[in-house]
């Protein structure tokens, strides 16, 4: 397989955009091939490194901790944030919440997949709104999104934020892409050597302009 890199967009302006994953008419298997990939991805580019650097003083400190993760997706941060406290003998409960109910079923799926039954207690999936979810003020001990902001602009990214303070008690967790002409070429040359699904293709290399 061969392919030649195109030319550079321009990354001095944010590109505001819907990428097809935010389409959630696409439920079939272009959704399935790119959630795949997508923790495929996440583990090929130490996609969990930044939450952790934030969460393993917390992890190692506390017994318990009560995690909201927003904008969940297939459920890979779960499953590796449940993981990742058990490992520090800290029993972490996690409530992952997303819009699409065709993903929601993805990584409830994928949590009965991988995760112990005893860690699998400790984790449910509900289909919420980001911006609009019933959560009371304080509810959790964190919040934390991953991969997730960059599908907002301008005022509804700061609802967002605004709703993940509130919900949160000691602060939140933002992990997301840097906006970066080597980052557009990797996630480029990447999801294309790997031939990933059309869905990354194209949303890849979207997502960070």
């Amino acid at each position: 397989m061969s392919f030649s890199l195109p030319g550079l967009p321009d990354l001095s302006t944010r590109l505001e955009a819907n990428e097809w994953m935010d389409d959630f008419s696409i439920s079939d298997e272009r959704l399935t091939q790119a959630l795949r990939d997508l923790r495929l991805t996440n583990r090929l580019v130490a996609g969990y490194a930044a939450t952790d650097a934030v969460l393993d003083p917390f992890l190692r400190e506390c017994d318990h901790l009560r995690l909201l993760d927003i904008g969940c997706g297939s459920g890979d941060y779960l499953v590796h944030l449940a993981r990742r406290g058990a490992r520090f003998g800290c029993t972490v409960t996690l409530i992952g919440v997303d819009a699409n109910p065709v993903t929601v079923g993805h990584a409830r799926a994928y949590l009965d997949e991988q995760l112990s039954r005893s860690l699998r207690s400790q984790v449910r999936v509900e289909i919420e709104d980001a911006l609009a979810f019933p959560c009371d003020d304080n509810a959790v001990d964190i919040a934390h999104a991953a991969l997730f902001l960059h599908h907002f602009h301008g005022d509804a990214a700061r609802r967002l934020l605004r709703q993940m303070q509130r919900v949160s008690r000691h602060g939140i967790v933002v992990n997301d892409l840097h906006r970066h002409p080597l980052a557009w070429i990797g996630i480029w040359l990447l999801s294309r050597g790997l031939r990933m699904a059309p869905m990354v293709q194209h949303d890849g290399p979207m997502s960070v302009r």
